[in-house]
């Protein structure tokens, strides 16, 4: 199952759920491939690792990609790290002419396929984006409770409905930064429920302990796991799972 994260603002916890849903995963015993196409690079960042050119040596170099590659130290997560690059293997492909980047070739890219690959996309409207949003069985948009995000979570749903043709991925709106004690952010979520309706998940809450374990190359999981945070995002693996068809093995 390939999933994509993306929303095409940035400040809204993109990559942080890219990630802990990776890790999340994986602590279920699943295996799972997290592919960086921001060039960024943060998805190394968050696991305590550096950013490499994976994604350019996988597209424009054409090296295999089990030689890429990347043990996180983490059982069942391996990660396809990206960094400034990324936008060269945009240009490369542009200019030869190569057409869409087949990123469902990931599949089949590796001799033991993941049970669950994750992209996590630049906001940037860019080629690597719209490849992303036509390969995903299924597409998260973490969307902060603020004003300013209600409009990023429109722009997205629009442009993935021109990058996915005939058959459009699934989609649903992960709400992100949620604070109940005020307004604005109660608002936003009555908002987005009243225009979506199931496609909103349940919110995930604004909270330090995101940054704190960012900063320590670590997620939720592994640094407060029984917390409200990493219960929040346990919630959302258990989702994604049901989505993929999976009983429940709890």
């Amino acid at each position: 199952m390939i999933i994509t994260v993306a929303n095409q603002k940035g400040g809204v916890g993109k990559t942080t759920t890219a990630v802990t849903l990776a890790h999340g995963l994986a602590v279920q015993g699943r295996q799972v491939l997290l592919v960086d196409l921001d060039p960024q690079g943060h998805c190394a960042v968050a696991l305590g690792l550096d950013p490499e050119p994976g994604i350019f040596d996988w597209l424009v170099r054409e090296r295999p990609l089990p030689r890429i590659v990347r043990a996180t130290g983490r059982a069942g997560l391996t990660l396809l790290p990206g960094d400034k690059k990324n936008g060269s293997a945009i240009s490369f492909l542009i200019v030869e002419h190569r057409g869409a980047v087949p990123l469902d070739l990931l599949r089949r890219a590796l001799p033991t396929g993941p049970d669950y690959i994750i992209l996590d996309t630049s906001p940037s409207a860019t080629e690597l984006q719209a490849a992303a949003f036509h390969a995903a069985d299924l597409l998260l948009i973490p969307a902060a409770c603020d004003f300013l995000s209600e409009d990023g979570v429109a722009r997205t749903m629009e442009t993935i409905a021109l990058a996915a043709g005939a058959n459009p991925p699934e989609i649903a709106v992960l709400p992100t930064f949620f604070d109940e004690r005020t307004r604005e952010s109660k608002r936003v979520l009555d908002e987005y429920r009243a225009h979506l309706g199931d496609r909103v998940l349940a919110p995930i809450h604004a909270a330090t302990r995101f940054r704190e374990a960012a900063a320590q190359g670590r997620t939720i999981f592994e640094v407060e796991p029984e917390g409200r945070p990493a219960r929040e995002y346990a919630a959302l693996v258990w989702w994604v799972r049901g989505e993929r068809g999976e009983g429940a093995d709890r």
